[in-house]
């Protein structure tokens, strides 16, 4: 991992395995540090913070809906350190317990968030105000998912001389089931941004090596515009001239 991304690895790394129930309560945990944080960072009114909580309220049983789907979940936990929590039950509904390749893949793309966090040096991209933190959230998930995407295939191919893709993987059906809920997918990063990430990744390192990916990590401003997700040249172009700011 620290051959292929050229970061490195954090002091700790560290993977639960949970039980679905607990899975689902800690993932509910998360959004309240998460927005405990933004309290506590952010000069907030108290219509933002009411709106959030009436939200975490309403949204209280997403978690139920998609844990069957959820592969890994890269957190900060209740001592404030990064971990990724995993429920072997998903493991199995996502046929990654008979898929060597896609096991290897989904506990490297993990691993990459972990050493992305790492790389932030405290940097918080995972908020409910990012325009308030300077970020903006579709550029954000695009560059996390995408990098994590994109090293994860790098990873695979080395081991197993392809990239592999767990969602080839054969599907139970109460996976099958959750998948087919109407705007489950919307519930989670888009699809697009695993795909679309991954793409402008790839072709920035091929302009200019993982450095130039690497100017990320070190200041939000250079995350990609709707218009540099979309044109990755232009995101080249911007990062080599060292312009914050389009």
């Amino acid at each position: 991992m620290k051959e292929i991304t050229d970061l490195p690895l954090p002091e700790e790394v560290r993977f639960r395995l949970l039980t679905p129930k607990a899975w689902r309560e800690e993932t509910r945990k998360s959004h309240h540090r998460t927005l405990a944080r933004d309290i506590a960072d952010l000069e907030l009114t108290s219509r933002e913070i009411d709106a959030v909580r009436a939200g975490l309220r309403i949204m209280g049983f997403v978690p139920v809906l998609v844990w069957p789907l959820v592969l890994g979940s890269t957190l900060v936990a209740a001592d404030g350190r990064r971990e990724t929590i995993i429920a072997p039950r998903a493991l199995h509904h996502g046929g990654l317990l008979v898929d060597e390749p896609a096991l290897h893949q989904v506990v490297a793309h993990e691993l990459v968030h972990q050493v992305q966090a790492d790389a932030r040096s405290g940097a918080v991209w995972t908020t409910f105000f990012p325009q308030k933190r300077g970020i903006t959230g579709r550029g954000a998930s695009t560059v996390l998912e995408g990098h994590a995407d994109w090293a994860d295939h790098q990873v695979t191919t080395r081991l197993f001389g392809a990239p592999a893709d767990h969602r080839q993987s054969p599907k139970s059906w109460r996976y099958r089931t959750h998948n087919a809920l109407p705007g489950i997918r919307r519930l989670g990063p888009s699809r697009a941004a695993y795909e679309q990430g991954s793409r402008l990744i790839a072709r920035t390192v091929a302009a200019g090596g993982t450095d130039l990916v690497n100017q990320v990590w070190k200041d939000a401003a250079f995350l990609p515009t709707e218009e540099e997700i979309a044109d990755p040249d232009a995101w080249v172009r911007r990062i080599e001239r060292g312009n914050l700011g389009v």
